[in-house]
This record gives C-alpha cells, structure tokens and sequence, in this order.
C-alpha cells in the first residue's frame, strides 16, 4: 500500500513539474479550460507548487478573468460581473405552487456574463429538495445571493441565501411580519469586524429585512433566529424608496436612500437616508436606526453609492445625458449643501434596442457596483460602468449577449452577481501557503 502512495505522489510531483516547464501563455490556456471554479480551488491545493502559482496575484488573474477589454479598467470591472440570475416565474400566493408537478418547477437561471469562468450550470442548491424551487432573486454582494422562497404559511416570508460558489447555503425560519418588504441588506463577516481583509468578506452573517419602511428584522447566521423588530424613527414611513431595494453597506452600516416626495418643487427631490447600524441585534447592545436629511436637493433618478476613495457615500442623480454626482467632504454627511461637492460626467445617449417598439423601450438599470463605480445594462443590452473618479463611462460588454437578454432583465426579477474572484482565491489559499503539508 505504501509503495502505491509513493508511486502515485510521484505521477503527481512529474505532472506538476512537466506543467511547470509550460510557457505561461499555455498554462493559462489550460486552466481557463477548466471551466468550473470549485475545481481549479481543488487543483490550487494539489501541491506546494501549485498553490504557490494560485497565490500570484497576476497568474490567477489571467486563468480566472482573462482580460479582454480595451484597457485595465475595463478588464477589472468585466472580471467582477460574473453574470446574472433571472427568475421567469412570477412569485404565486403562498402555497399556490405546493400542490405542482415537482418536474414542472423551475430553479432561478444563470447567465453567465461573456469570458466569465462561471458556467450556465451554476447552481444556487447542490441537492433536490426543491426548497429554491420558484425562488426569486433579491440582491447578490460579495458573491452570496439573496432569495425569496416561496412559504406554505399565510402572512410569513421565507428567505435563503447560497454563495454558489464556496456551497455556503442558509434557509432562513419564516419571518413572521406584517407589511411590504421595503429593503434588505446581505452582511458578511467583515462589515462588522475588524477582520476586513480576510475570508470573511466573503462569510455571510447577517440579513436586514426592512418593512413598510417602519420596522427593521435582522437574521444571525450565529443564532440561527430572527431578532425582534426594531422600530425605524417615525418620519421614515412618510417617505419612499429611491432606487433599488438592496442597501449599500459601507463603514459598517446598511444606508437606503429615500424621498420625501411631498416636499418636491420644481422637481428638485427631498432626500433622506435610513441607516442601520450592523450591529442591529446583537445580545447586550441597543441597536441604532438612524434617518438623516440630507442637505442637498437633487432631480433625476438619484441613487446612493461610495465615493472612489472608499470613505464616503456620495449621491449620483441620473439623467438622460449626465450623471451629477454629490459628495459631502466632511465625515459628517449632514453637513450644509456647501460642504458637498457636486460633479457633473457626461454619458452617452441611450441606443434604442431594435427588439422593442419606440414607445415600450425597457428601461436602463443602474446599480452601485464597486467602490466609485456604477453599473449600467442599457436598453440596448450593452453594459457599462461609469467610473465616478475618472468621470468616463467604459462599455465592457457590447452586442455580446443573447438577443432575449433586454427582455428577461425587463421582464423578470434579474440580480447582477458580482465577486472578485481573484481576491476570493488570494484569501482563502493565502493561509495555506505555511500551514499545509502538501506535496512539494
């Protein structure tokens, strides 16, 4: 038996030698031909050798996203996007569904984004209990990916979050609640640790449901339990939502943008913002909900997202041919409108998508994307990126996508699942580099 090992730990020491000796250019060939993530991290803890290969930042950078744009920016914001869930099946009434042919149901679809190591094979469940059955996509961060399940009990949400790639999975007990989900918010590890250049940026924690705009539900992966509800301030459920459902979670807490539309002149919005302290339910700390006016006075279609130097949340108001971008430059975002630094980028005028009449063109979506960055899918099914620090807008997917495409984002629920997979890979093989016997 032991001369077996030994003959097999030798086969693997020459295979890894002989494809030592490969140019670099065929190394990467061969490994962005493996097609499946899970099995290159295998491949990474094969042999000494080989992780120290996965924890060179420029190698693993040139198997898992190849760059093919038209510079490095592009090139890191393509390697991001990763693509994109979609679920054709509208939500039913609860327990309308129960009773269906287990071969009729649907899981949510994956389309992978063009040169994306993730194939349409993704998965969001690894067994067949049909628990993602019907699910909805929610919002994805950091490559874990809200749903909404569907619940056999009246007047309760069930939810789950997967991470398809690590296999991480949590069904969540039902939150019992009245009311509209008005928001939510997917929290890892590091949002409210100190541990924020580790895995655990990648570790899912907690979920923040927000409701009617009043209450604010939060799920601990730790527990396994809901908290109780924790009341939003009272001026909150006057207002509505500004942009998408997902909050931004920056500085660790999670921000939602809101508008006062009763105070609206001139088409110049009233913004708020609702923040929560990421801490929310915590044993022994009182949780903090805060709501904050903010001093400017903005039109267009406003969203928040985070300033390019990381440090602050800044308001980008989109129009038909710019983009204005506010920016507070004190720490203190309630500061006066003078204290706010207003910046105006120019964009390019929509291209109608030739599969729509004139008068039922589907409209843009943009979301806060990474750090100083938006991400645009336009009418046409071209994507974009708006960098907020070098005010451009690069295209990083143009005429690439299935013609279906404009019609399933305008159409269905669809969520953009992004996650930087080389900082996934350069976290999690990092540590093995001393702390592993592997094969030299």
């Amino acid at each position: 038996m032991h001369g077996g090992m030994a003959a097999a730990k030798g086969r693997r020491s020459c295979m890894a030698m002989d494809m030592d000796g490969l140019p670099e250019d065929v190394l990467h060939e061969v490994f962005s031909r493996v097609g499946n993530v899970k099995d290159l991290f295998m491949l990474a803890v094969t042999c000494r050798r080989w992780l120290r290969r996965f924890t060179d930042p420029a190698f693993l950078r040139g198997v898992v996203c190849p760059d093919q744009g038209q510079g490095a920016a592009a090139g890191h914001h393509r390697a991001r996007l990763l693509g994109f869930f979609f679920q054709h099946q509208q939500q039913a009434r609860c327990g309308e569904r129960t009773a269906m042919n287990k071969q009729q149901r649907t899981s949510p679809t994956f389309l992978p984004a063009p040169g994306s190591p993730l194939g349409p094979t993704l998965s969001c469940y690894d067994d067949d209990d049909g628990t993602f059955n019907y699910a909805e996509p929610l919002a994805a961060r950091r490559g874990i990916v809200l749903m909404r399940l569907v619940c056999r009990t009246f007047g309760a949400r069930l939810f789950g979050l997967c991470n398809p790639i690590t296999g991480e999975r949590h069904v969540l007990p039902p939150l019992e609640c009245s009311g509209i989900v008005s928001g939510y918010a997917i929290i890892t590890v590091a949002d409210s640790s100190d541990d924020l250049d580790g895995p655990g940026r990648f570790a899912f924690s907690q979920l923040l449901v927000l409701t009617s705009l009043t209450d604010v539900h939060s799920y601990s992966a730790a527990t396994r339990s809901w908290s109780g509800p924790i009341m939003c301030p009272d001026g909150a459920r006057l207002l509505s939502l500004a942009g998408e459902k997902s909050a931004v979670v920056h500085q660790g807490a999670a921000h939602w943008l809101l508008i006062d539309d009763h105070a609206a002149a001139d088409n110049n919005l009233v913004l708020y913002k609702l923040s929560v302290d990421l801490q929310v339910g915590t044993v022994g700390r009182k949780a903090a909900v805060s709501l904050t006016k903010l001093p400017v006075r903005v039109g267009g279609s406003p969203l928040l997202c985070v300033s390019p130097d990381g440090k602050k949340l800044s308001v980008a108001c989109v129009y038909l041919m710019h983009v204005t971008v506010w920016t507070p430059q004190q720490d203190d975002d309630d500061a006066e409108a003078a204290a706010w630094l207003r910046t105006v980028i120019r964009i390019p005028v929509a291209v109608p998508n030739p599969n729509y009449p004139p008068r039922k063109q589907p409209k843009e979506k943009w979301f806060d994307f990474h750090r100083g960055s938006m991400l645009v899918v336009q009418r046409s099914s071209a994507i974009s990126v708006l960098d907020l620090e070098k005010k451009v807008m690069e295209k990083i997917m143009e005429d690439c996508l299935p013609p279906r495409f404009s019609r399933m984002l305008d159409e269905t629920k669809s969520v953009a699942y992004e996650m930087d997979l080389v900082e996934f890979f350069l976290l999690h093989l990092g540590g093995l580099c001393g702390g592993l016997s592997l094969t030299e």
